[in-house]
């Protein structure tokens, strides 16, 4: 906070600091009205003397706050309301307590946080300021909550990959130096599930990359950071050389760290250089892509025009959906129509399953892997039946002296076949996939 000033009277008096106001009146409103609505909604906070405090010791009681208000935003209206007492629908937009639903959101995750990290490390944020013993957490016992890794396994990756925290310096906690490092990388409610894994990531990971680590926004992306050693990272800086460009790849998809080390001075500056027309999302998306990025270089077929004409799909496109493209001699004006259509005439969730990314992470238990290896498989082998179907089409229609182009083979080939592939996909998909 910033200090106070004198008023011009001379007298001493305070000036009213308009942020510590705002900040007091949000911490009222969720200790009091908000609180008490999560707490006539969600039976397990019914019986709770502080249902503030039961909320933001719970990461699932948390979580399940968030998703209750996206569900029921209807029953928090009176709470919603700007200075003219106006319902506010933006999330942006300032409420009459004088913040934004997102900003609100924001301090309940980094209160959470904060609880979170005391609870684990066993020692207070602030040691001055408590004298009394904070209880460590105990590891949670059965299943993990997430899919793809167990926590423990992630600690591991990360402490081999990046090395553990030295001790902290005297005067200063572990949950303390670890909330210093993580505080300004928390704003969204979807990080409340990942707090048992952020924890378990040195202080100095977090010092580096900051929200190169919250953005990422899946286990199995989290995973990858997990895999990715911090000699992938600095090979990355050698290769691009100005830190702005460095900070903005962090910033937006520290994964393609390993893409562009991999790829060398003249591979990151022939591709990079034809995606400088994207949003730096966009483009740092494509480069993590690492198996189709590192295709576009080693492809001769592809030159920075074709790069060009296929951004708006790179982020999302396997390898072999790419060797498909160019195996079909589609032109640059074919090329995202190609694309478009398949994805119209598929659906977006089918289009993934045969065009997108492929997953890299093999899930722990021995069934789930047999099923995502017999999943690909499928997957892979309808990409090039749908191939091979169009290009049997098209040779058909030239020979029969129809003008029908390749995009109209493509459609009709997917219209006849979507229904029994959603159908496979469905029977198939794993449960790692979140199917």
């Amino acid at each position: 906070m910033a200090s106070p000033s004198k008023s011009s009277s001379g007298t001493g008096a305070k000036t009213p600091d308009p942020e510590a106001a705002a900040r007091h009146e949000v911490t009222r409103m969720l200790k009091g009205p908000v609180a008490e609505r999560f707490k006539s909604l969600i039976p397990p906070l019914a019986e709770s003397p502080d249902p503030y405090k039961t909320i933001m010791d719970s990461v699932d009681l948390l979580d399940a706050c968030f998703k209750l208000f996206r569900s029921r935003r209807d029953a928090f209206a009176d709470l919603l309301q700007d200075s003219e007492g106006k319902l506010v629908e933006d999330d942006d937009k300032r409420l009459n307590c004088g913040r934004s639903v997102n900003e609100v959101i924001g301090m309940c995750v980094r209160t959470s946080m904060r609880n979170f990290a005391e609870a684990h490390f066993g020692d207070p944020i602030s040691p001055a300021k408590s004298k009394t013993p904070v209880k460590a957490k105990q590891p949670q016992s059965g299943k993990s909550r997430f899919k793809l890794l167990n926590v423990a396994l992630l600690a591991g990756l990360f402490h081999r990959n990046y090395g553990k925290d030295k001790p902290a310096p005297v005067g200063m906690t572990n949950s303390g130096r670890f909330y210093a490092a993580i505080k300004d990388a928390l704003d969204f409610e979807w990080q409340v599930r990942f707090f048992p894994i952020y924890v378990q990531i040195p202080a100095h990971v977090f010092q580096k990359l900051g929200i190169g680590i919250t953005r990422m926004d899946t286990e199995e992306r989290l995973q990858r950071l997990a895999q990715l050693a911090a000699n992938d990272i600095s090979k990355a800086e050698s290769v691009i050389k100005d830190p702005a460009m460095m900070q903005e790849m962090i910033d937006n998809n520290v994964l393609a760290s390993a893409t562009v080390g991999q790829l060398g001075e003249a591979g990151f500056s022939n591709i990079h250089g034809a995606l400088g027309h994207l949003d730096a999302k966009k483009k740092w998306d494509i480069m993590a892509n690492k198996e189709t990025a590192m295709r576009l270089h080693e492809d001769k077929r592809i030159t920075q025009q074709d790069i060009v004409a296929l951004s708006e799909y790179l982020d999302r496109l396997n390898e072999f959906a790419l060797d498909a493209i160019f195996d079909l001699r589609l032109n640059r004006d074919q090329m995202a129509m190609f694309l478009k259509t398949a994805e119209e005439n598929l659906g977006p969730k089918l289009f993934m399953a045969l065009f997108g990314p492929i997953q890299t992470i093999v899930p722990e238990d021995h069934d789930e892997q047999q099923k995502l290896r017999r999943y690909q498989n499928f997957t892979q082998n309808s990409l090039r039946g749908l191939v091979t179907a169009v290009k049997q089409l098209e040779d058909n229609l030239r020979k029969t002296g129809g003008e029908t182009g390749i995009a109209e083979c493509l459609g009709t080939v997917c219209r006849a076949r979507r229904i029994d592939l959603e159908a496979e996909i469905k029977k198939l998909a794993p449960a790692s996939l979140g199917a």
